[in-house]
């Protein structure tokens, strides 16, 4: 048999990187990616900032803040010339990662990048206490195809700007923009969803818990990143007795103990597992509120299960691993998993470190672990459910109050970013405009207190005046609510059957909250008369409500029977 000739391959670069831009990252995940980097060279502070600017366009209609860019600066070790070099380098080489490193395929800033921008600019002054700049341009690279950057000595606005968070001396500052649109949240959205997930991602270097590592401060805009721990395993108070748990505070399940992972044994896992609080209990204990309780414990749907630590990393959020199942009753069950990068050999972590596949053998270690603890979590959430079975049942409206208490928050957020991007007379407008818009119909100090303790973003009223369905009203400290009028033929005879129809009941809340919001928006952001649009609005109401009243009359209500 002849020997085998190698021939050199060819890729096309101006493919290949957008492409790995669409590996799965949603933003604010590619953002912490790159984050990884400044944890990973031993940084004690990083800056993550989303940079904005007011859409410039013709003709009526709000003008969005739009995000034009991102910022990840630190104080780390920096990189000199070749290091820069490496840092864009596809699969940049391993023997230049420290030990605990986030990083695993070498292509984390370059993907992560790429699906946030088109344009990826890094300033850093490393051991030589020189400060470059490096640009890698996808435009250019598409143009010319071929994998080009431009590498030279920082400019002084480069220097200032990564001084303002390395105090001349060694640190980076990575910077990604012609940001695409695409998929792009609200700089609102974005700011709130760092803040709610990086104090979880980084727990362990924020808290300084992680070997060999130094403590880590990080920051949103100005604002401080404090750790969350989603087990609360510094409030844990003792083992939980499934029967006779009284649901007010956290316990163990599973106190951290090792699991292997590989058939030798010479690489493992520590796995830990804990009960947390039941909020109604909390409530009916005067403790604190259900709405409270499920915001300070993050206890909803989408957060238990396991979070997967690598490296002192999250890269796992409240993930299944294909072992809890879809279950109301394990709402408060918390798991963690915590491995190292000697791990890496054994478990599959996709690119994007997000995913995780088990190995046989910590999926037969775990298994039995789990089950005992899934069925004692399950047991204790019953019991819990068993000693409240004198109150009412929770209300159909309690969760997708929680979540539009959450949409509207970020909303208030973008409100303001738009304030500050626009051009001071038009700020001065709007500002007016919010402060006005916002006076109308406030709320009394019992909607007040509904709103801060459970809040309830849609209130049932006894009625409101001239037969409206809803009405859109504000508190001064939470914002923007709406009532609904419980008198209303429509509540009465078709809403009220069938509160047992959760999805009917949540669909009307999101209709009436929507009603109000673009209400308010068309008061706050529109260039007509405000006091014109409020009595169009009014009247509007008034007409829908008496046409709403009509059409439920002559209808068959038996077409609406509960269960149908």
């Amino acid at each position: 048999m002849s020997k085998a000739t190698y021939r050199t391959g060819h890729w096309n670069p101006a493919r290949v990187i957008p492409a790995l831009g669409r590996i799965g990252y949603d933003p604010v995940s590619a953002i912490l990616d790159i984050a990884d980097n400044s944890v990973s060279n031993r940084s004690t502070t990083v800056k993550i900032d989303i940079l904005t600017q007011q859409e410039t366009r013709e003709g009526p209609g709000r003008r969005r803040t739009l995000i034009t860019g991102v910022s990840i600066g630190d104080n780390g070790s920096g990189m000199d010339e070749q290091g820069l070099e490496a840092a864009i380098t596809l699969g940049s080489p391993s023997e230049g990662y420290l030990k605990g490193t986030l990083s695993k395929f070498g292509l984390g800033l370059k993907s992560a990048s790429a699906s946030l921008g088109a344009r990826l600019s890094i300033t850093s002054r490393g051991g030589d206490s020189i400060a470059r700049t490096l640009i890698l341009d996808y435009d250019a690279i598409r143009e010319l195809n071929k994998f080009v950057y431009t590498l030279e000595e920082a400019s002084a606005d480069e220097v200032e700007q990564l001084d303002a968070i390395a105090d001349g001396g060694t640190g980076t500052l990575v910077k990604i923009s012609k940001i695409s649109e695409e998929n792009m949240p609200s700089p609102g959205e974005a700011i709130e969803n760092l803040k709610a997930r990086a104090g979880v991602v980084y727990y362990f270097p924020i808290t300084g818990g992680t070997e060999g590592t130094q403590r880590l401060e990080m920051y949103i805009g100005d604002e401080r990143v404090e750790a969350f721990d989603p087990l609360f395993e510094n409030s844990v108070s003792g083992n939980l007795d499934e029967y006779v748990w009284d649901g007010t505070d956290v316990k163990w399940i599973v106190k951290p103990q090792g699991i292997q992972l590989s058939p030798d044994g010479r690489i493992t896992a520590r796995v830990t597992m804990t009960q947390l609080p039941h909020p109604p209990t909390l409530e009916k204990k005067g403790i604190m509120s259900r709405a409270q309780a499920r915001r300070e414990y993050k206890i909803a749907a989408k957060n238990y299960g396991f979070y997967i630590y690598r490296n002192g990393r999250l890269i796992s959020w409240a993930d299944s691993l294909g072992l809890v199942p879809l279950d109301q009753n394990l709402y408060s069950f918390r798991g963690r998993i915590e491995i190292t990068s000697d791990a890496d050999e054994v478990l599959n972590i996709d690119v994007t470190k997000s995913r995780i596949q088990l190995s046989d053998i910590a999926h037969l270690q775990l298994s039995p672990l789990l089950t005992e603890a899934l069925k004692k979590s399950r047991l204790a959430w019953e019991k819990a459910k068993r000693d409240l079975q004198n109150i009412a049942e929770k209300s159909p409206h309690e969760d997708i109050n929680i979540v539009l208490d959450s949409i509207s928050g970020i909303e208030t957020k973008n409100d303001e970013l738009d304030e500050e991007a626009a051009a001071e007379p038009e700020r001065r407008r709007l500002e007016g405009r919010r402060e006005r818009a916002s006076q109308r119909s406030q709320a009394t100090v019992e909607e007040s207190e509904r709103l801060r303790s459970s809040s309830q973003r849609v209130q049932y009223v006894p009625m409101l005046a001239n037969n409206q369905l809803w009405e859109r009203a504000h508190d001064p400290e939470n914002g923007l609510f709406v009532r609904v009028n419980r008198s209303h033929r429509l509540i009465r005879e078709i809403v009220e059957p069938n509160q047992d129809n959760q999805l009917l009941i949540k669909l009307l809340d999101v209709l009436f909250f929507g009603l109000a919001q673009g209400e308010y928006g068309t008061v706050y952001k529109s260039e007509a008369d405000e006091a014109s649009i409020e009595a169009i609005m009014e009247e509007f109401r008034e007409r829908v409500g008496g046409q709403l009243t009509e059409i439920v009359r002559k209808i068959d209500l038996t077409n609406f029977a509960s269960g149908d």
